[in-house]
């Protein structure tokens, strides 16, 4: 098929954010060493260009599978990037999809594009790709301003958890939860509790490439 237009078109990419807390401290995230130029042997979140016939949501999966060998993670649309001259490449418009994960079933292993693939604490970042370290830093801020306003760890305790959980790991996340923000979190629909137990409360999608509560 021939596409012909008068104007100039970017790229379009896709990153895909996985974060890990397995003792439910501050997360480490997934990042791949890159194998090619540019920025050869430079971390960077796994991703790449988005194929023709395939949803974004579906190539950030892909690419992430192909780059570490890590599939069925609940990605969830997060923001876009589209500064120019972020990408020596040419003009790139980037997807960024996110999860928060307890842990992986498996351990990822670099692959395709990506020489390696290795957790790093937020707190302890490489030598970055791209301007990656930028975006990491615009994650870890919107996983952060979710603990403190509304509620996270639905991924990571598998829809139920403990007060005790919940509140150890928002506690881990940032300063300053208000004391009462279970009540508040059950009072917005959010939860339901009983007997110290909290059942995540599902919310209907608003289109198939976003799912509410990313975190």
């Amino acid at each position: 098929m021939v596409y012909t237009y008068q104007f100039p078109r970017p790229s379009v990419t896709l990153d895909a954010a996985v974060l890990r807390t397995p003792q439910l401290d501050y997360p480490e995230i997934l990042l791949i060493r890159r194998g090619h130029e540019p920025f050869v042997n430079k971390w960077a979140l796994p991703g790449g260009f988005m194929e023709m016939e395939e949803t974004p949501l579906a190539g950030a999966a892909r690419e992430l599978q192909e780059e570490t060998g890590l599939c069925d993670l609940p990605l969830k649309p997060l923001f876009t990037c589209a500064e120019p001259n972020r990408d020596p490449r040419g003009r790139t418009v980037t997807m960024v999809f996110a999860c928060l994960v307890r842990d992986t079933d498996r351990q990822p292993c670099g692959g395709d594009d990506a020489a390696e693939a290795r957790w790093f604490s937020l707190k302890a970042l490489p030598e970055m790709a791209f301007d990656h370290h930028r975006v990491i830093t615009q994650i870890e801020l919107s996983l952060i301003w979710q603990a403190r306003t509304s509620l996270v760890g639905r991924d990571v305790f598998h829809d139920l958890a403990s007060v005790k959980d919940i509140k150890r790991l928002h506690n881990n996340l940032c300063s300053n939860i208000p004391a009462d923000f279970i009540k508040i979190a059950e009072k917005k629909g959010l939860i339901k509790q009983r007997d110290g137990i909290c059942e995540y409360v599902s919310q209907p999608p608003a289109g198939p490439d976003w799912q509410p509560m990313v975190w």
